[in-house]
């Protein structure tokens, strides 16, 4: 693996050092070009994550972009809290120090978080108590790309895209030249304090980007009783407050990039450290995650090297990550995940019967270990590479695009016989314009995605989810098999969006409870716990499924009085996923809709939501049914003081107003950890 990892570096290495001649030597004769701001402007608009770089209104993508204060105000401790209340994503929540988004009803491994484009590298596919490393705070925009996007990510995509994209490497800004920010928020429902801040400069052609983050909490409050009183029995059950859920984060990057008339080459490092508590169902039980990473990255583009070829992009991650499982304060198995990743973009312009188009290839090369008495997963060394292209044309008849992906993956575990798996995904999608106001768009998608080392040679005891987990060996490829119909309706300030959708998957894997429990006494599997200390025993299987749901959101102006105008949002989503012969798939989010009222002026914007969930009665088989509840929010954003130079902003959020006892069925620990009480937090950044 080593060897594998150092080939394909200096590989990568070289192509950017050949660039970076060019770009070094442009960089002494750079001037500022005239129309940047317009242009960076324009950029606002597109979707960073579509290689071919289409605007939101001009593809047969299913995305959500959030920037701006809109950003700001929904940003969060985790990530899936932050995009909870985006379209077709839940929060999959392990307390409140671990939030994963769940994209129309697909989590873990099959959906792609990234930093500007690159994956994480670190361990939250594994298990749903282990955080994902990719912090948002100081995200300049999260694009979130609906539905199968292996096409440009790889196989792990197959559930959508989450990608944060910052300022970590920097991109020179002549009209500015020193800039940042400073954040200061406290959070009621669990004493949360956060401190953060930023600092870009730029000189002639050198731009630099300093940041941190600091956010520590305790206990989170909740409504009632922790563990659901049907559920509970004699178990230890805390109240108003979850047990063992103090946290404690911090992190901080530093990077840089050197610009020319022709591109720029950019390198950044970040380090991050987060201890965090999992909430326990027993009084006798407490388990803390203590981790760190640190993360390089370097990034370089070249515009127009060569006739034909538009600009070439590249990317190189090296991450080191590592966390330690404390159990009852004494260190447990410890998670190491150290491997590199990088990505290279070819953007062409016209050719054939194509308007444009993007070749790329894509590798990734990790060496995964879990050490101590409970390493349920063996030491891998896990590498991939892929090939893909898009292609698009258009004509008087619509908008066309075109898709191919080729990868190919290697898992070599310790001691046992290494799996290879080669997923081919392929697309066609369409876009029409009906009338004026009205589009129409069409896509079909065929996409694999490779078993992961955890689903392929997990076993054993996990205390953290209170499972006993037995992978399978013998797993192959999932194959889905989708189709999406999109309408999109705007004119007058109305607008209109409605996606459904339909996959159908063969050999899709799922953790089915097998309705049997591990004693950890006797330290043996039976169908029932004889000791009363027992974890549910879950099983890796494979199965043929479909899943079918929408999204539906409405926004339409209400009143307007001078500056001050009031919209109204309507929004629904829904996901129905079962197994041709087993019965429900579990874990999957209920009937979700409700409506938002937002008034907007110059220096004030303010909103309250309301949303209804409905409960979940097909939880699958063995799984107990989650109420319905009722969800009010509200939130508040205030332009204090704005000049050329600086802009003072005050944000206030309020949530669970109605203080509901909420357990998201999308988690595994529903029965013993609702979601947060009713809270408040303040915060008031300084931009300058």
């Amino acid at each position: 693996m080593i060897l594998h990892t150092v080939t394909r570096f200096l590989f990568l290495a070289t192509i950017i050092l050949m660039m970076s001649g060019s770009w070094l030597l442009a960089a002494e004769q750079h001037t500022h070009v005239a129309g940047h701001s317009e242009h960076l402007e324009a950029l606002d608009k597109l979707i960073i994550s579509a290689p071919l770089g289409q605007s939101v209104t001009n593809t047969a993508l299913p995305v959500s972009i959030l920037t701006g204060d809109n950003l700001r105000q929904k940003i969060a401790a985790t990530l899936g809290e932050t995009l909870a209340n985006e379209p077709g994503i839940t929060n999959q929540s392990f307390g409140p120090g671990v939030g994963q988004p769940v994209i129309r009803g697909q989590s873990g491994s099959r959906v792609s978080v990234m930093q500007n484009g690159l994956g994480s590298l670190d361990v939250s596919a594994l298990s749903p108590d282990h955080a994902n490393s990719t912090d948002a705070f100081f995200a300049q925009r999260i694009e979130i790309l609906r539905g199968p996007s292996s096409l440009l990510y790889g196989s792990s995509a197959i559930g959508g895209v989450v990608n944060i994209i910052d300022n970590r490497i920097p991109v020179l800004d002549m009209d500015s030249t020193v800039s940042g920010a400073v954040e200061q928020r406290y959070n009621t429902v669990n004493e949360g304090k956060t401190t953060a801040f930023k600092v870009d400069a730029n000189h002639s052609f050198l731009a630099v980007h300093l940041d941190g983050v600091f956010n520590e909490n305790i206990a989170l409050q909740i409504p009632d009783y922790a563990i659901d009183p049907s559920q509970a029995g004699e178990a230890y059950n805390s109240q108003n407050r979850l047990a063992n859920t103090q946290m404690r984060k911090q992190l901080g990057s530093a990077g840089f990039s050197i610009n020319g008339d022709s591109g720029y080459l950019g390198f950044s490092i970040n380090h991050q450290t987060n201890n965090y508590g999992v909430p326990p169902e027993d009084a006798g039980e407490s388990v803390r995650i203590d981790s760190k990473q640190s993360r390089y990255d370097l990034k370089a583009e070249l515009s127009e090297p060569v006739t034909g070829i538009e600009n070439i992009l590249m990317r190189l991650a090296y991450n080191d990550y590592q966390h330690v499982e404390l159990e009852n304060n004494d260190p447990g198995t410890t998670y190491n995940h150290e491997g590199f990743e990088g990505r290279l973009e070819i953007a062409q312009s016209a050719w054939w019967l194509f308007d444009h188009g993007v070749l790329g290839l894509q590798t990734r090369n990790s060496e995964f270990s879990a050490l101590g008495e409970e390493a349920i997963v063996p030491k891998s060394t896990i590498d991939s590479i892929g090939f893909f292209t898009v292609q698009d044309l258009h004509s008087s008849f619509g908008t066309y695009e075109f898709g191919l992906r080729v990868e190919h993956q290697s898992i070599n575990p310790d001691n046992q016989v290494t799996t290879h798996h080669t997923p081919v995904s392929g697309s066609v999608s369409g876009l029409w314009d009906l009338a004026e106001p009205l589009s129409l768009s069409l896509s079909f998608s065929h996409s694999q995605r490779a078993p992961d080392i955890q689903e392929l040679f997990i076993k054993g005891s996990h205390p953290a989810t209170q499972s006993y987990d037995i992978g399978s060996r013998v797993l192959t490829e999932e194959t889905s098999r989708n189709i999406e119909l999109g309408l999109h309706f705007e004119t007058d300030g109305f607008k209109a969006d409605l996606n459904l959708y339909h996959n159908w998957i063969l050999d899709y894997v799922a953790h089915i409870h097998s309705n049997q429990y591990y004693d950890l006494v006797s330290e043996a599997i039976s169908q029932g716990c004889g000791s009363g200390s027992c974890h549910k025993v879950y099983n890796v299987e494979q199965h043929d499924a479909q899943f079918q749901g929408y999204e539906l959101q409405l926004m339409m102006p209400l009143l307007e009085v001078g500056v001050h105008h009031v919209d109204a949002e309507f929004f629904s989503d829904y996901v129905r996923g079962q197994f041709y012969d087993h019965g429900d798939i579990p874990r999957l989010p209920p009937l979700r809709y409700g409506f938002q009222l937002t008034w907007h002026h110059p220096d004030l914007m303010a909103n309250i939501r309301l949303t209804r969930a409905e409960r979940q009665e097909r939880p699958g088989n063995h799984e107990p049914q989650t109420d319905g509840y009722w969800l009010l929010n509200s939130g508040t954003t205030m332009t204090l003081v704005e000049d050329a130079q600086s802009r003072l902003v005050f944000y206030a959020n309020a949530k669970n107003l109605l203080n509901q006892t909420i357990r998201q069925s999308v988690s595994y620990l529903r029965n013993i950890a609702p979601q947060q009480g009713r809270g408040f937090e303040f915060g008031v950044r300084a931009e300058f």
